[in-house]
């Protein structure tokens, strides 16, 4: 997001009581599931599956191994041997509509340098499992894992098929991942009907949790590569124009003053208000009233960037190339821009704002251009299963819908006409959360075995004969 991502996977909190917030969690659970699911999870982070270049095949054979010493038939699958995912299917017997646990094996790539423990070594340490995907999002995957290896153990006669899957190339646009799978391999989702997958989040406060949103719909991702092409030359003697490298910056600064005025979308004013009821501050009041015309002014004093970021499209300079050495001037140059586009957007008015700044030697490409999916909706027996599973877990704690400024592999389901929901089974305090993506990504070892044992639950109530 996932993709985690402002408000994706982000587990928002306000710490009131600092030394209570960063205290040491407590040690490994007793419970002989949730133990194996932290050896599995360790495992899982010492396999580094860093995309670019991606190697998610190391990790999908992992998975695999696991489901098999389970007695499941689980495959590989995908075109290139280096980067496949791993598929496997409980049969019920029934028409009932398939649920399908969904995560992403890739992780985004890392400077090990500026970690303070090793990325890729599972590190436990105070308290926490430390390591690239810790939170985004091999957690999740080792959850779903064991509460579809749980039905098997169990013999649960099953309502409905149940589904595991785990991809590649998510954080990269699922192009050559999810989306590719589902064009290729239809029959492997035949009759599927439900997705479990990464995007919700949770409002964590030290370790209580007030509100849980699930995630039914996101912003659309639109990622450009900018190229500037010049002459080469010395650089004590630059061109009037700053040389290509001048023009690339000056493109970017006018990219970045594209106006991205704030707008509310349906889903976005249905899922404030629902966190609105979990505040009793000045940004829950925001949050509950908020409707248009919206009080820009309130709003920007008010909310953090990661609810604001829902309520614009956002633009971000990600990443530079160009030059070799300091006294000379590059014949080429290049920037990468992730732009996220408000849920109703396509992205072609977008496109050609940018392109509309490009001088002379500019050329744009379109890396990746998702396009507006339905959301999913809240009235199915999944999301009430989900809501009762999730306020049973945190006493007092309030559910409701949430929108994702980032992106996931969902939006390949919600496009063909499948429910997909993002869901945040594990409590995030915000200091964690901002790891996502960052520095000494990591996760509380207690919380973990919490959410490993709600996603249990969540699975049996929905796919288990007493489902209701």
């Amino acid at each position: 997001m996932h993709s985690l991502r402002p408000l994706g996977l982000l587990a928002l909190s306000c710490c009131l009581l600092a030394p209570l917030g960063c205290r040491r969690a407590a040690a490994g659970s007793g419970d002989p599931v949730e133990r194996e699911a932290e050896d599995a999870l360790v495992s899982y982070l010492r396999i580094d599956t860093s995309n670019p270049p991606g190697n998610e095949t190391s990790g999908a054979r992992f998975l695999q191994q696991l489901l098999i010493k389970d007695g499941i038939d689980a495959k590989l699958i995908g075109s290139d041997p280096k980067r496949q995912s791993v598929y496997a299917r409980l049969a019920s017997g029934t028409n009932e509509k398939a649920l399908i646990l969904l995560h992403h094996i890739d992780v985004v790539p890392v400077v090990a340098s500026e970690w303070t423990k090793p990325p890729f070594a599972g590190v436990r340490s105070g308290g926490y499992i430390w390591g690239r995907g810790a939170l985004d999002i091999k957690s999740l995957g080792i959850a779903e894992l064991m509460a579809f290896v749980d039905l098997r153990r169990r013999h649960v006669t099953l309502r409905r098929d149940v589904i595991f899957l785990a991809v590649a190339d998510e954080e990269l646009g699922g192009t050559n991942g999810c989306r590719a799978i589902l064009e290729q391999h239809p029959e492997l989702f035949a009759n599927a009907g439900f997705v479990l997958n990464e995007g919700g989040y949770n409002e964590t406060i030290v370790d209580h949790v007030s509100f849980w949103g699930i995630e039914v719909q996101a912003k659309v991702p639109l990622w450009l590569r900018i190229t500037m092409k010049g002459s080469a030359g010395h650089a004590a003697s630059p061109p009037d124009d700053g040389g290509t490298l001048g023009k690339l910056v000056h493109a970017l600064d006018e990219i970045s003053r594209i106006p991205t005025p704030y707008r509310l979308t349906p889903s976005v004013a249905r899922s404030f208000h629902e966190a609105g009821k979990a505040r009793h501050d000045e940004r829950g009041e925001v949050l509950r009233g908020i409707a248009e015309p919206l009080d820009v002014a309130k709003i920007e004093r008010v909310l953090s960037p990661g609810y604001r970021s829902l309520l614009h499209d956002t633009i971000a300079i990600t990443r530079v190339d160009g030059g070799s050495a300091i006294n000379v001037l590059p014949a080429n140059a290049s920037a990468d821009i992730d732009i996220r586009l408000l849920p109703d957007q396509t992205a072609d008015a977008m496109t050609a704002k940018v392109k509309e700044t490009l001088p002379a030697g500019g050329e744009l490409q379109v890396l990746l251009a998702g396009q507006p999916v339905p959301e999913s909706s809240s009235d199915t027996e999944l999301f009430r299963i989900l809501s009762w599973s999730l306020r049973n877990a945190e006493a007092g704690s309030i559910v409701g819908t949430a929108v994702g400024s980032g992106t996931s592999d969902s939006r390949y389901f919600r496009a063909r006409g499948i429910v997909a929901y993002g869901i945040a089974p594990f409590k995030v305090n915000y200091y964690d959360a901002d790891t996502v993506h960052a520095n000494d990504e990591r996760i509380r070892t207690r919380f973990f075995a919490e959410g490993v044992r709600l996603m249990r639950t969540i699975v049996t109530r929905f796919c288990g004969p007493d489902a209701r």
